[in-house]
């Protein structure tokens, strides 16, 4: 095996070309037969990912904390979790759905969701009755049914909306199972990174500034990158032009503002700024993404 100083970050992307997996698009894989998984050593996962366990054991270290999980078991590993030692039993029946980071993060905006992702991080094994596990069984195989059909206008609304269906109900059932779920005791650092993506959810519109959020907290802006970093792995300015990023997405593909009207409401100095920013981090102009989109509106 691999050891911790030798980790290579594997996105949906890169996991997406894995000869093992069944279906992969931009934001979500799924894989039917996790024993080819081994393969993958020691790598940081930068995606969701959550393995149903019908029969069987697994065991793996996640974050350098031995897991096992058994019969009628979910395994939630979230973005940035560190994998490795990953054994399977010979009968082991499990199916696999990997989501990206930024779908991922989407979760971060239901109510008691940052809570139970600090819960998740140190217990990520939640047991269910045989009734909640042939309820996933239902999800994976409408997901698989809808996802090896050729494309048509509406797939990419259908695939969403399963998946949207399926982590509420993956959230409801956690809920239902640890209802009596205490804090864990964290620490300071932990604490810290908690409130920080509160605060940073919480606002309409991003201050793309570091030190907005460090004086809110206060603390210094480095030690506030820090804390983001021993937590997530990524620094507190990564966060912030993620969120401004999907905040961006979305109007320009949802909303009837015009760009200029988007780029001020965002507090941009100037319409060109705003233009390099989208192109730098969507890879396109605000025209050219919106026309993507199916929108004309500029």
């Amino acid at each position: 095996m691999m050891t911790f100083d030798k980790i290579d970050t594997t996105d949906i992307k890169q996991l997406a070309n894995g000869e093992f997996v069944d279906y992969a698009d931009n934001d979500i894989v799924i894989i039917d037969d996790l024993h080819n998984l081994t393969k993958l050593q020691t790598i940081k996962v930068d995606f969701l990912l959550i393995i149903v366990v019908k029969t069987g054991r697994i065991a793996m270290r996640t974050n350098k904390v031995e897991t096992l999980a058994s019969a009628n078991d979910i395994i939630i590993c979230q973005p940035n979790t560190i994998l490795n030692e990953c054994m399977f039993s010979i009968n082991l029946s499990a199916k696999a759905v990997c989501l990206s980071a930024q779908m991922a993060r989407k979760m971060m905006h239901i109510g008691d969701v940052v809570d139970l992702s600090f819960y998740l991080k140190y217990k990520p094994i939640i047991h269910v009755d045989e009734s909640s596990m042939n309820t996933f069984e239902k999800y994976h195989a409408l997901l698989s049914e809808q996802l090896l059909k050729d494309d048509t206008t509406y797939k990419k609304q259908i695939v969403g909306s399963l998946v949207n269906s399926f982590l509420f109900c993956l959230l409801s059932i956690i809920e239902h199972v640890t209802p009596h779920r205490t804090s864990i005791n964290m620490s300071r650092g932990s604490l810290l990174f908690k409130q920080f993506i509160e605060l940073l959810t919480s606002l309409e519109v991003k201050p793309r500034k570091l030190e907005f959020y460090s004086k809110k907290l206060c603390i210094t802006s480095k030690y506030l990158s820090n804390v983001c970093v021993s937590n997530s792995g990524k620094t507190a300015y990564e966060w912030i032009i993620e969120y401004a990023v999907e905040d961006i997405s979305r109007l320009l593909s949802h909303s009837d503002m015009s760009i200029k009207e988007i780029s001020n409401y965002l507090d941009f100095p100037n319409l060109s700024f705003f233009g390099r920013f989208v192109k730098a981090h969507l890879g396109c102009s605000p025209t050219e993404f919106r026309k993507a989109k199916g929108r004309q509106k500029t």
